[in-house]
């Protein structure tokens, strides 16, 4: 696991009505890849794969999120 992150919001990325892309938004509760300390916020490259089962979620640069709790959905327009 790379980071623990709750409050988190996966964001859609919305370009002429279309999504172009997901994103993560968190607070850090701990990151073992010494990048973020505890109550930073992550945003995150674009979403690879979410795993509902296991509450993870893989960045296309190959970073690994755990997400904690129930997160929210947002929208931003481009």
């Amino acid at each position: 696991m790379n980071t623990v992150i709750t409050n988190w919001y996966i964001v859609s990325i919305i370009d002429n009505e279309e999504i172009v892309g997901k994103i993560l938004w968190g607070i850090v509760v701990d990151d073992m890849s010494c990048r973020f300390l505890k109550g930073d916020y992550v945003c995150t490259s674009k979403i690879s794969d979410i795993n509902t089962n296991n509450q993870l979620i893989k960045t296309i640069t190959g970073s690994l999120y755990q997400v904690l709790v129930d997160g929210k959905k947002a929208e931003v327009n481009f």
